[in-house]
């Protein structure tokens, strides 16, 4: 067999046995932001199911960043699920500009380093998926602690792993994310209007 029809096989035969697997994680990750966006602590339980079916499938695919993501994930969910609850109201609030800048920088420093590491491993695109892996982390402790501009990283943080997703053949997960980046946009507008 022609080394090219083997790999369109192995491709299918991937997607084919992680589709239902990836139907869940992006049913329970729906159902997070949606909840996210109500402010409803909740929201973290199904960010927490969501992270578990994608650790798996990204260690399937081997999106190595997005499946060390997932882990980060799973801890944020826990910490955010627990920060969460223990409030009476969930209040938005902002950071000053300089907080950003700092939160920034940091961020494109974790991505030169991990980025280049991958690089050095042949992986491809490491750059990119070492961006979305170390912004995502960020964007969600943002989350985590309700600023209001976790919305605007997470408008971009979407739109890139859309592009990502779609390199890797994950349509579904592909598709959860345009929804997240429509979700995103409310999500800024719904507490631009509930902050103090």
């Amino acid at each position: 067999m022609p080394v090219g029809e083997t790999k369109v096989k192995n491709i299918f035969y991937t997607s084919k046995s992680l589709f239902y697997l990836e139907l869940i994680a992006v049913f329970f990750g729906l159902l997070y932001l949606v909840f996210i966006v109500l402010k409803k602590p909740i929201a973290w339980f199904f960010g927490i199911l969501s992270s578990l079916f994608y650790l798996y499938i990204f260690y399937k695919t081997n999106l190595f960043f997005q499946s060390i993501l997932q882990l980060f994930y799973l801890f944020l969910g826990c910490y955010g699920w627990w920060t969460w609850k223990k409030q009476h109201q969930i209040i938005p609030r902002s950071w000053r500009i300089s907080r950003h800048v700092l939160v920034i920088s940091i961020g494109i420093a974790i991505t030169l380093l991990l980025g280049s590491e991958l690089y050095i491993d042949g992986q491809e695109m490491p750059y990119f998926d070492a961006f979305i892996a170390v912004f995502c982390v960020l964007a969600t402790y943002l989350t985590t602690k309700i600023i209001i501009e976790n919305w605007y990283y997470w408008i971009l943080l979407n739109l890139l792993s859309m592009i990502l997703f779609h390199y890797n053949q994950l349509y579904l997960t592909e598709l959860l994310f345009f929804a997240n980046l429509l979700l995103s946009i409310f999500g800024l507008i719904h507490w631009k209007k509930t902050s103090d």
